[in-house]
């Protein structure tokens, strides 16, 4: 019978089979958006030409404005701001920085005594893995870590917190973080075959960082930081030095290296930082700060102190908040908007200084803040426009294409603006308080996030419900279109091809289609005028 006893047919591979089909299944019925789901009132309306320029025969026939209906979501989901999977839109993050290097030049030399930090996930992410043990890997990284802190006397590590209940947990989990071979236990002797797998979970993310930090402990490793000072933060506390000072509750490992930049300035080294903390910051923090922006062959420093010179205050003090609501690791962008066109708005104007200085200085998002904001979303979709309200520079830019765009092209309506501004409200303000070991975070519900029937954190997108659209352009009748169900035929209204039923006897005739098609297009440019 021994041929009957394959290890994939022990039990304790068939529950873990099971388990792992039961995730893959729980994720698309649960997690994912179904772009096909029959459910009329979860119709997703991904407008392209043809279906935008329907709409506004369906208005015409309802008698209803094309600006009252897009001041409503056109879907589940704002198609300007989410992906069709329901994901977070991306915008590219490193044109920003590559733009604001243009204003100084490379600084030639670094003043001594000066401290190196680093993020510590990022180098990890850079190294390969396959094929090392675990303990060549933790040699290897403090290899590294060395390498890029040659000149200085003091070297920070700086690892990210991976706590569960985190507004990074959408962003992980859209990277595949909540998958992937789990290692309980890492052993010195394990040899590495799938590392991007392996770094794929948190989980194991959280774990390598305990076993590094370990290893970097014995003294075969420890003997090699000669006079050196090395400090690691991971998790909640300083190993394996306990520093009072650079204890932190701080989740993401850009805060929580300002927080080592101002720690070591007050002992007397300078510091080296993520850019537009580091701008922010700089004028707090009693010492130059340099960033290496360079490559592994070619080492460049920008120096932040003459780069804020060059900007100015306002500017810098404006960059978090900028940076937050155009779209970051945990905030979507606006499709097909991107950072330079914000930027380059904010350095024209004041106003606009101001307005984003002030995002994140309160956790509550107050209504004229968020007017203000409008104003500039209005300027980053049509720079010409003299609109301060989005529902009108929505249907402004609808009309000025005749219909001929996307949805994702449109800004999104004011309902979702303001729970996309709340969310960068919020992750503003958690960037303001870097320099804070302990600050008050309150939790993200109501400040642009909620929780699903598990407890997990997810993405509010929006205050109402698409239905009401779907409820003013179609009906529902499944069956026959008849009185006094139907609510087209009870409005007095002719039925459209949004509605369920496509071959009922209330359709408009199809030289009442050439008479709207007429009146549609005669409507919009004298709008556009």
């Amino acid at each position: 019978m021994s041929h009957l006893s394959h290890s994939d047919l022990q039990m304790p591979r068939i529950t873990r089979d099971e388990a792992d089909v039961q995730s893959i299944v729980k994720l698309l019925e649960d997690d994912w958006t179904n772009p096909f789901d029959p459910n009329e009132t979860k119709v997703i309306l991904q407008a392209d030409r043809k279906l935008f320029a329907h709409m506004v025969l369906v208005a015409e026939s309802r008698h209803l404005q094309m600006s009252d209906v897009l001041s409503h979501p056109l879907g589940p989901l704002p198609w300007a701001l989410a992906n069709g999977d329901g994901t977070l839109r991306k915008t590219n993050k490193a044109v920003l920085a590559r733009e604001l290097e243009k204003q100084v030049l490379p600084a030639e030399t670094i003043p001594g005594p000066s401290a190196t930090i680093i993020d510590g996930m990022s180098l990890v992410q850079k190294m390969k893995g396959n094929d090392q043990t675990f303990s060549q890997l933790a040699a290897s990284a403090l290899t590294q870590i060395l390498h890029e802190g040659a000149r200085s006397q003091r070297i920070d590590v700086v690892f990210d917190v991976y706590q569960e209940d985190s507004i990074k947990n959408a962003e992980r989990a859209n990277r595949g973080c909540t998958t992937g071979i789990q290692f309980r236990n890492i052993a010195p002797g394990h040899r590495i075959q799938q590392w991007r797998k392996f770094l794929s979970s948190s989980a194991n993310k959280a774990n390598l960082i305990r076993f590094l930090v370990a290893e970097w402990k014995t003294p075969k490793l420890r003997d090699r930081l000669n006079d050196k000072q090395l400090y690691v933060a991971s998790e909640e506390r300083m190993k394996w030095a306990e520093v009072a000072g650079l204890q932190s509750n701080q989740e993401e490992a850009d805060t929580r290296m300002i927080l080592h930049a101002a720690h070591a300035a007050e002992e007397g080294y300078s510091a080296d930082d993520v850019l537009l903390l580091c701008l922010a910051f700089s004028a707090d923090i009693s010492c130059p700060l340099f960033q290496n922006c360079g490559t592994k062959n070619r080492v460049r420093y920008l120096d932040i102190t003459k780069l804020r010179q060059a900007l100015g205050d306002c500017v810098c003090n404006a960059v978090i908040g900028m940076h937050a609501y155009t779209g970051c690791d945990t905030l979507s962008a606006f499709a097909g908007r991107g950072k330079l066109r914000a930027l380059k708005l904010i350095m024209r104007s004041e106003h606009f200084q101001e307005v984003f200085s002030k995002l994140g200085q309160s956790w509550e998002l107050s209504m004229d803040l968020f007017k203000k904001l409008q104003a500039f979303t209005c300027k980053l979709y049509t720079a010409s426009t003299t609109t301060e309200d989005i529902n009108t520079a929505c249907h402004q830019l609808f009309c000025a294409q005749c219909g001929e765009l996307k949805s994702s092209q449109l800004p999104p309506c004011e309902d979702c603006l303001f729970m996309h501004a709340m969310r960068a409200n919020y992750q503003a303000g958690i960037w303001r308080a870097s320099l804070q070991q302990h600050p008050h975070v309150p939790s993200p519900v109501e400040h642009g996030w909620a929780r699903n029937d598990d407890g997990q954190l997810t993405v509010e997108w929006m205050l109402g419900s698409p239905e009401a659209v779907l409820q003013l352009l179609s009906c529902n009748c499944s069956c026959r279109c008849k009185l006094p169900e139907c609510q087209c035929m009870s409005s007095g209204l002719k039925c459209t091809n949004l509605c369920k039923l496509q071959t009922c006897d209330n359709q408009p005739q199809e030289e009442d289609l050439g008479m709207m098609i007429t009146e549609a297009d005669l409507t919009d440019s004298e709008t556009e005028d």
